[in-house]
């Protein structure tokens, strides 16, 4: 992709992002764009199928929960990631019923989709004969209608297209790196009086949240900015990989590391960590991996250090270095967890969930189960002996899947998820010319896994959305796939 081109993605993803601002003070604009944005994308997707997932892509590192833009139907509103799937989706119907073939290149991977679409299905039967009410259930199941995308990412069938996608990919999220950080400036800056539309817009749009935390800090977090830690391995795997760009690639690791330690998310460092430590030990182990450890290390350390550079400089803008509590001690403080009311919570539901589990270990209590806890997060009681709370939503994604599906269904998922990470180490004895691109995408769904422990993303489409994008990469790059 040439640089004009990059920068005209880059324009045309700032602009986006302008207008739904604009669109939450002006509803009768946001109908406008969705209807232009869903339109083009089902048009250009009938001819161009890599240009409606490149879409999709970017929708979902920019839109957290989907919201930038939606369409007013009765009483509810349809969001432009609803309108978004629902254009690619019926293109790739179109492109299945002349080419007759369902899953295209995600076949490979056929046996893990049908195990989570299986889950899925159990989910709602199960829920449905223990009267959970259809709309909990909906509300519960709703996520994994996301995997209808599947013959959409399996229409991508050469790497000049995928490589279009990822140089997408990295630009989605520079922009997102850009919005964190004018919204943490902004904020640490102004007194947030003033900036109640867009503390609005954030949280209207379903982008993320604004919390104050200490002094004049807040923490800014996005749901979308998981796709930060993507952008990290992608960007340092890329700088080996395509070294006469590795200038862009290097913006591209820094911005991921940037939004990531912005978040002040334990989930994503946890996550982040272990993969990192996976890689390093994996390329130590390899004798041939062992050539190039030096040249991880370097361009993994510059990108973490410019990621931590741009978050502070974000809390002391416009200098680097200002006065009162620092970014350090913002993120030291965000690593003491024993008085963190958010682990604390997670504590007080996770021997209900055990309860849960333990009454339908099997079966599963199926989509839209309520489970009822006591909980002194001061979040939802204000009362220090606590309140009791009723929530369909675990924090324990894991736990989660064992509550609805059941734990032979989730022993099955995480059999899937072990059964594509073996995939991704059996390509890497195949090939050399793109072993460090698979080596970051692989390691993107290990910290995606590591994740899902503490905080859901694997029934999400964020999380699914990762993991459609990371096995269309392992399909294409597999020296295999051409002869096919």
């Amino acid at each position: 992709m040439s640089s004009s081109t990059l920068w005209k993605v880059f324009t045309l993803l700032l602009l986006v992002e302008v207008a739904s601002y604009f669109s939450w003070h002006e509803p009768v604009l946001g109908v406008v764009c969705w209807v232009v944005i869903v339109a083009a994308t089902f048009a250009i997707s009938l001819s161009q199928p890599e240009i409606g997932v490149a879409v999709v892509l970017a929708e979902l590192v920019l839109g957290g929960k989907g919201y930038l833009f939606s369409l007013p139907f009765g009483s509810m509103d349809i969001s432009i990631r609803l309108g978004i799937f629902a254009a690619v989706f019926l293109a790739s119907c179109m492109h299945i019923v002349q080419g007759r073939s369902l899953w295209g290149g995600q076949r490979a991977f056929r046996y893990a989709w049908l195990v989570l679409l299986g889950a899925a299905v159990w989910g709602v039967v199960v829920g449905l004969l223990r009267n959970h009410g259809a709309g909990a259930i909906f509300d519960d199941a709703n996520a994994f209608l996301f995997l209808g995308l599947i013959p959409a990412f399996g229409l991508l069938k050469n790497q000049a297209q995928v490589r279009r996608l990822l140089y997408v990919a990295g630009v989605a999220v520079v922009v997102m790196m850009v919005k964190t950080f004018a919204v943490q400036a902004l904020f640490d800056h102004i007194a947030s009086t003033s900036l109640v539309p867009l503390y609005r817009w954030v949280r209207d749009t379903g982008v993320g949240e604004i919390t104050y935390i200490v002094g004049h800090l807040y923490r800014v977090f996005f749901q979308s900015h998981i796709y930060g830690i993507f952008g990290f391995f992608l960007g340092v795997s890329m700088v080996i990989v395509e070294p006469v760009r590795r200038w862009w690639w290097m913006l591209v690791a820094s911005a991921g590391a940037m939004v990531v330690i912005t978040s002040l998310s334990r989930s994503f460092w946890l996550g982040a960590g272990v993969a990192v430590c996976m890689v390093g030990f994996g390329v130590l182990y390899n004798r041939i991996a062992r050539k190039q450890f030096g040249k991880v290390l370097l361009w993994s350390g510059c990108a973490i250090l410019l990621g931590y550079l741009g978050f502070v400089w974000s809390v002391n803008f416009p200098g680097l270095w200002g006065g009162g509590a620092s970014g350090g001690s913002l993120v030291r403080q965000r690593a003491e967890i024993s008085t963190e009311s958010a682990v604390s919570s997670r504590k007080e539901l996770l021997p209900v969930m055990n309860q849960a589990i333990t009454a339908q270990p099997l079966l599963g209590n199926g989509f839209g189960t309520a489970l009822t806890y006591r909980t002194k997060d001061p979040r939802v009681s204000k009362n220090p002996e606590g309140a009791l709370y009723t929530t369909t939503a675990y924090e324990l994604g894991y736990h989660g899947f064992a509550v609805q599906f059941g734990l032979v269904w989730t022993l099955g998922i995480v059999a899937a998820l072990a059964w594509v990470l073996w995939r991704v180490v059996h390509l890497l004895r195949l090939t050399s010319e793109h072993r460090p691109l698979l080596v970051g995408v692989g390691a993107s769904i290990l910290a995606l896994c590591v994740i899902h422990l503490t905080t859901p993303y694997l029934n999400h489409p964020l999380g699914l959305g990762l993991l459609l994008l990371c096995t269309t990469i392992f399909v294409v790059y597999d020296p295999r796939y051409a002869n096919r």
